[in-house]
Order: C-alpha cells, then structure tokens, then sequence
C-alpha cells in the first residue's frame, strides 16, 4: 500500500445518515438564504433605480427613510455565511462530486451576497456599479445551483 492509499484508508468514512443529515442542513441553509434574499430584490431594485433617477436628474421616488429602510433589508438578508459553513461540512463529507456542488452553492451566495451588498451600500449621488439586472442573475444562479446541488446529493444518496 502506498503512504496515500494507507492514509485514505485509515480515515474512517462517514455513513450515508451523517451525510444525508449535512446534505439537508447546506439545503436548509440555502433556502432560508434564498427566500431572504428573495424578498429583498425589490427594494435593491428600487435602490437601483433611485441611484439612476438621481444621475439623471429626476426625482427619487422614496424617501431617505423608506431607502435607509430598504438598505438594513438588504445587508440583513444578505449574510452568506450560515451557507458557507454549511456548504464546508458537506465538502468534509464529500464525495467529490457532492462537494463541488456545494462550492457552486457557497460561491452562488457569495456572488448575490456581494451584488446586493454593493447596492445597499451604494453612496448617493454615485453612480452604482452594479447593473439594473444583476441581483435578479445572481438570485437565479443562486437557485439554479441549489437545484444542482440536490440533485446531485439526491442521486449520491439514492446510488448507495
């Protein structure tokens, strides 16, 4: 046996119950992320587009309160890291493919986390770098790789 191999199998695997268990918990964790932020695309679209009225010289359309209001929305919803610490404990638990699933989920929340993040912390009166449609992207991508990511557990799990 090679010095790889005999480490490998001295270390002892995790049954199908402990990772089933941390599956859930990254899918739980997703979610709740997911419908957070859901529920606050909104309000960084109408920050969005406040930004840009403004430029343009137009009115804004909500008041400094109901903005500053949007923004603790925004930076309350969009905390990345109950994912991220889930999505660790499954690339522990592996396998591989399982794993790099979960990395797509991290880097998805991550990614959204940082969009709505840019616009809640947009400074008045400047010009946002973040397009109109980007959190929308974001949140779709987002799902989309929650989706993959059960599926792929799904099928790991049902393969045993």
């Amino acid at each position: 046996m090679t010095g790889t191999s005999l480490n490998r199998a001295s270390v002892p695997s995790a049954g199908p119950g402990m990772q089933r268990e941390v599956y859930a918990e990254l899918l739980k964790a997703a979610h709740t992320y997911e419908a957070g932020t859901g529920a606050v695309l909104e309000s960084a679209g109408i920050l969005l587009d406040g930004l840009l009225s403004e430029q343009e010289g137009l009115p804004r359309r909500h008041s400094s309160s109901e903005r500053s209001a949007f923004r603790r929305a925004i930076s309350s919803a969009a905390d990345p890291e109950p994912v991220a610490a889930a999505a660790r404990r499954v690339e522990l638990e592996g396998p591989s493919r399982v794993a790099a699933a979960a990395r797509n989920v991290r880097a998805a929340a991550q990614q959204l986390s940082t969009t709505l993040n840019s616009i809640a912390d947009a400074d008045e009166g400047l010009r946002p770098a973040t397009s109109a449609d980007l959190p929308r992207e974001h949140f779709e991508l987002l799902t989309s790789a929650i989706s993959t990511f059960a599926e792929t557990a799904r099928k790991h799990l049902n393969h045993r």
